[in-house]
């Protein structure tokens, strides 16, 4: 029988290492997924559900790349109004500042176009960021001039100012400027797994904030790709999407938004 066992002893190693082949290919599963929409909730629905090939293997999804523009908005309906006065506040004039993405510079120059369409002098009244305290001054110098903070959705929400009005003179926020209530940007898909916000379970795949300025390209590329846990062994369609610190969708006011993803086995 010695004979028949050292015959039988390379078909036995054959067999493994063909096994050691099937398993380690198995492994090497991959597969890049490119979404795109123009809000902040993309569903996919795929051509034919995508399927893993093994169910003994574990699979795992990383963000490769987001694109997209610095659109979303720190100013909307719900922060835009003030009025003004140039007849020491016997009358007053409501004004809007457009929904947009602004710094206090813009803010200001957008206030100054505003007063002058008012009827005012566009100097006689400034904003102006003040870098050390991180407030905001409102400087009036026309003596007649005034602003009022106190009305419903008011500018000062993000300026620091409180809801009152404002006379002869420059005047310091008593809060910090809130310019920007967007802290950062979370990616989540409803595939994966194993994150948690604020303390709840969520399915958040990458984080970080744009190091580009309002309306410019937004290209994020992890450099070290953080691969998160695949929750399901078939996907028919998945949904994407971006939202602030607090899990609120971001406002891309119909810029397209691309997302590439990365599935591997694990």
């Amino acid at each position: 029988m010695s004979w028949l066992s050292s015959w039988f002893q390379p078909l036995v190693k054959m067999e493994e290492h063909l096994q050691k082949l099937v398993e380690h290919a198995e492994m090497n599963y991959s597969q890049l997924l490119i979404v795109s929409g123009r809000t902040a909730r993309i569903k996919t629905d795929f051509m034919g559900p995508l399927t893993f090939p093994s169910p003994n293997c574990h699979y795992e999804m990383a963000l490769t790349r987001l694109e997209t523009y610095y659109s979303f908005p720190n100013i909307d309906k719900t922060n835009c109004n003030f009025k003004v006065s140039f007849d020491n506040g016997h009358s007053w004039k409501h004004l809007t500042i457009d929904m947009g993405c602004y710094e206090i510079k813009a803010i200001n120059k957008t206030l100054q176009r505003l007063v002058l369409e008012a009827g005012g002098k566009p100097n006689g009244m400034t904003l102006s960021p003040d870098v050390n305290t991180l407030k905001c001054i409102l400087n009036i110098t026309e003596k007649n001039y005034q602003m009022d903070f106190n009305v419903d959705h008011s500018l000062c929400s993000i300026l620091g100012f409180k809801p009152q009005i404002f006379k002869l003179g420059r005047h310091d926020s008593s809060q910090l400027v809130n310019i920007m209530h967007i802290n950062t940007i979370l990616v989540q898909c409803d595939i994966v797994g194993a994150s948690r916000l604020k303390g709840v379970e969520a399915p958040i795949l990458y984080s970080f904030f744009p190091n580009v300025g309002p309306g410019e390209k937004i290209v994020e590329v992890p450099i070290n790709l953080i691969y998160v846990p695949v929750t399901t062994d078939t996907i028919s369609s998945m949904t994407s999407w971006l939202t602030d610190q607090n899990g609120e969708d971001l406002d891309l006011r119909g810029e397209e938004v691309t997302l590439s993803f990365h599935i591997r086995s694990c």
